[in-house]
């Protein structure tokens, strides 16, 4: 259990004036998962590369710290190339070690059998082959190691689990588009959802249409969510709830 992180998901998102409801639809995220983060458990039957996202949208979507709030985030990351490497390194020394024993053990028991033996009948060349078979053994199982942790984060990314947003996810770079449309005068602010810096802030009058381009995560607060249509570029259209209120668009 993570309480802390759940009274301060809680707190913060009930100071802003944000429902579960609010929240689920904002980030496309069903609201037992949003509950469950709320309530410091990351039990939920999702791979943590899911859970982690979610955490991460949560953070973002309340303007809390990141780097902070990642750094308590009780989910584990995916193991990265450098680790991997240094996995690898250490499977590495472990088997030059073993390699090691095992040429100490061949030594000793030939000089001790010379005695009651005419002739070697170990090969001179029998230790030097034992070590380089360690040697291509744990080169070889790094690299099927390293093979699957890479196709696992890869499969397990793209796998279609439930969680909604992942294809927008695989296009966090690339430069995406809304058209914001009103049907009535009403207030709009658009902002980076990361650095919250202002992308527009205005009136639309009816009939009026604002197209925001994008890479990162945006908000869009406004003041009569009646009076408008945010169309996706994928097509969907977005229909917010009267009055005043939020969205976060990935």
């Amino acid at each position: 259990m993570n309480e802390n992180i759940g009274v301060i998901f809680s707190e913060t998102r009930q100071k802003k004036g944000f429902s579960l409801d609010e929240v689920a639809e904002a980030l496309r995220i069903r609201r037992e998962y949003i509950e469950a983060m709320e309530d410091g458990s990351f039990n939920f039957n999702l791979p943590n590369i899911y859970k982690r996202g979610f955490y991460k949208s949560y953070v973002n979507f309340l303007g809390l710290d990141e780097e902070e709030m990642m750094g308590k985030c009780p989910i584990r990351p995916f193991e990265t190339l450098e680790s991997s490497q240094k996995r690898r390194e250490m499977v590495s020394q472990v088997a030059k070690k073993a390699q090691m024993v095992n040429h100490d053990h061949i030594k000793t028991s030939f000089d001790d059998d010379l005695d009651n033996v005419s002739s070697p009948s170990v090969s001179p060349d029998e230790p030097m082959n034992r070590m380089m078979m360690f040697k291509v053994s744990g080169v070889v199982l790094g690299s099927i190691l390293l093979l699957f942790f890479i196709l696992y984060g890869i499969f397990s990314y793209l796998g279609d689990t439930g969680r909604k947003g992942t294809a927008e996810d695989v296009r966090e770079f690339i430069e995406k588009k809304v058209v914001i449309r009103s049907s009535g005068e009403v207030k709009v602010m658009v902002r980076d959802g990361e650095d919250k810096s202002k992308i527009f802030s205005g009136v639309l009058k009816k009939g009026d249409e604002k197209m925001v381009s994008y890479k990162k995560p945006i908000q869009i607060y406004f003041n009569r969510g009646e009076s408008l249509v945010i169309e996706m570029d994928n097509g969907e259209h977005l229909h917010p709830d009267s009055g005043r209120g939020g969205l976060q668009i990935k």
